[in-house]
């Protein structure tokens, strides 16, 4: 350690190795332990034998050694979670579900044994080879020790080292592969981002309801099957659309889900692909993806929580996936660093953190740059960014890099999870349908070039330009846009629009745990405390209310790009930004763009993005050398460098 970095993503089989080293009078430290919702499991592939058997999986959860992986692959930084949603995450219960740890090892293996009897199969005729991402110690540790175990049981079982993308592409249909690790971090905040991906096996439907009753009678007016689940507060009842069903519990009211199959538009599980129209696992069962498109579409949360507590007993008695639990982050830093934070779905803004004055001066071994205390130096663990254009990003180091650049529309402040603060976005509000989502739009906010050393204005053309061009570029997070949101009937309004809309319409805005009804802008910008310049206002339309939409703007792939940096520097586009936004109606008509902005890998903006990015946020890219190193910058025309003087003194 030469002090070259004030903090480093370091494995924590290499914790002992670093902590405690000192320089001077400084050393570096542990300041924090987190639980974070990256969730680590098993998937199994549940289309083929044995695995399509639930007392199989079960058997295998009792015989994993949760104790051991935890303790001697995880050095204790994993937190042990029974089920497909995180504990931190409305929707986790520990109410009425399988302990599969609340036994001795040895007793569970017992249980194991009796449910493969149950299942009926003779494991010995089964060889299972479970794979991992090569080049990864821990999962083929995790892997090696399930294989121990599971072997007990009678099952021949292998462990194989698959290079990622060999990995990512056979296990993307269900007839090669018998299990491999994973772990799940949340793209946003919504249980829906877990349970979605994770266990949604893919059934349409031609209708969804939901009814809450008092009585087991009144249930029998809404469906003619039954699956019910206990949860705290209700029961949950699911199954299809009719009359007749009977249930024999009472005592709490009824969350009634019911459901009419589409069945011309399900796709067979044989010609389904993994993480696009099915859960990894090839797990299809009717009643729980009735639930869970139930609760993805239900906006009262006191509604969606008992939902979502039925999924969750649902992925834990059913068990497609041996999950193993959570990570528990550690961050190793000097101790000269200040202000670290740690958000479950945000990095760190860089400007948030600050040194002591006796930070060492050190070389970083890059040209002449040095960490002194008004330097920050990360050595990251995720390796270099995949692209700099956000409507392709979708891993973990670029979006540290687009928080620190750039703007969403709403953001989260430091650790808080539970309210979003305005960020290029001053005020929001929806209609009575909750398809309609208004986000008045800060003013005199520039994005800064700094390939050409040039300004751009951003208005709410630039907020639906970047919302519509993920969408239409296909890029790998922009399911997120185009599962929710009807880009093409999304629309920019002047302040004046939007105000006579007020005055006409139910609209409702919430902010910092308060609802109001407003009825003019002025009012609606009160309700925020927000008194400064606006920039018009864009509307988005999707295509079902959904409640989590707005958190989905929080995540940095939706960082808003100036259109008419594009239309200045992309050769096929330069001289026709007029006549796009023209065709586009400045906005009301969006669809007009798609003679402008193509699709894919090689559409040209985004061949521009990935080497050019442009920002607004309290940084900006000096320069790079792709896989080598990236120099950050403080932006000197950011719009809230008044924060920097009221934190410390200074503006750039």
């Amino acid at each position: 350690m030469t002090g070259a970095v004030d903090t480093a993503d370091i494995p924590t089989e290499h914790l002992a190795e670093v902590l405690g080293y000192k320089m001077d009078d400084h050393e570096v430290v542990i300041r924090k332990e987190v639980v974070v919702p990256e969730l680590f499991f098993i998937i199994l592939n549940t289309y083929k034998e044995p695995f399509n058997n639930v007392y199989v999986r079960q058997a295998l959860a009792y015989a994993t050694p949760y104790e051991l992986i935890v303790e001697t692959v995880y050095e204790g930084y994993l937190k042990i979670n029974h089920g497909g949603i995180p504990m931190m995450f409305p929707g986790y219960t520990d109410y009425k579900i399988i302990n599969y740890t609340a036994i001795p090892y040895e007793q569970r293996m017992e249980i194991a044994k009796k449910l493969i009897e149950k299942a009926g199969i003779d494991p010995s005729k089964y060889t299972i080879e479970l794979w991992f991402n090569s080049g990864n110690p821990r999962r083929e540790k995790v892997c090696t020790l399930l294989a121990e175990s599971w072997n007990k049981l009678g099952f021949k079982v292998s462990v194989k080292g698959v290079e990622w993308a060999v990995l990512w592409d056979l296990t993307s249909t269900p007839e090669k592969f018998d299990g491999w690790t994973l772990s799940w971090f949340p793209d946003y905040l919504d249980p829906d981002n877990y349970a979605g991906p994770l266990f949604y096996g893919g059934t349409r439907f031609k209708e969804v309801h939901i009814n809450i009753v008092q009585s087991p009678e009144e249930v029998s007016k809404y469906v003619k099957t039954a699956k019910v689940f206990d949860t705290r507060n209700y029961y949950v009842v699911v199954g299809e659309k009719g009359s007749g069903a009977k249930v024999n519990v009472s005592g709490k009211p009824f969350i009634v889900v019911s459901y009419v199959v589409d069945e011309e538009a399900t796709k067979p599980i044989e010609e389904s692909k993994a993480w696009v129209n099915i859960n990894p696992a090839f797990y299809r069962n009717v009643t729980t993806d009735a639930l869970i498109i139930a609760a993805r579409w239900e906006s009262n949360m006191d509604i969606r929580i008992p939902i979502y507590e039925a999924i969750y007993r649902a992925t834990n008695y059913e068990m497609p996936c041996i999950w193993l639990g959570h990570y528990v982050t550690a961050p190793v830093e000097w101790d000269w660093l200040y202000g670290r934070y740690i958000h479950p779905t945000l990095a760190v803004r860089f400007d948030l953190l600050w040194e002591s004055p006796d930070a060492p001066t050190v070389s970083t071994g890059i040209k002449d740059y040095v960490n002194d205390p008004s330097t920050y130096a990360i050595a990251p663990l995720y390796g270099w960014v995949r692209t700099f254009d956000p409507a392709f990003n979708y891993e973990r180091f670029g979006w540290t890099i687009l928080h620190n650049i750039g703007d969403t529309l709403v953001t989260y402040w430091k650790e808080e999870t539970k309210e979003l603060t305005p960020d290029l976005a001053v005020a929001w509000a929806h209609d009575e349908s909750g398809t309609e989502w208004y986000f008045v739009i800060r003013g005199g906010v520039k994005a800064y070039d700094p390939w050409h050393d040039k300004l751009y204005d951003v208005t709410a053309l630039d907020a639906l330009f970047t919302i519509w061009r993920i969408g239409r570029l296909e890029g790998d997070p922009s399911w997120m846009i185009t599962e929710f949101v009807d880009v093409n009937s999304s629309k920019v309004l002047t302040e004046e629009e939007f105000d006579q809309i007020l005055k006409e319409k139910t609209i409702t805005t919430y902010y910092r745990g308060q609802v109001k009804q407003v009825k003019s802008l002025k009012e609606l910008l009160e309700f925020f405390g927000y008194d400064g310049p606006t920039a018009g206002v864009v509307m988005f339309k999707l295509y079902k209310p959904y409640t989590a939409f707005i958190n989905i703007l929080a995540v940095p792939f939706t960082t808003i790009i100036p259109a008419k940096y594009l239309f200045d520097n992309v050769d096929e586009l330069k001289g026709k930004y007029e006549e796009a936004m023209e065709a586009a109606e400045w906005g009301k008509n969006p669809s007009a763009w798609a003679k402008y902005i193509g699709k894919g890998s090689q559409e040209p903006t985004h061949l521009y993005l990935h080497k050019y990015p442009i920002g607004t946020g309290p940084y900006y890219i000096k320069e790079y050398v792709e896989k080598s190193y990236l120099v950050l910058e403080y932006n000197p025309y950011y719009w809230n460098a008044t924060l920097w003087e009221q934190l410390y003194g200074f503006k750039p």
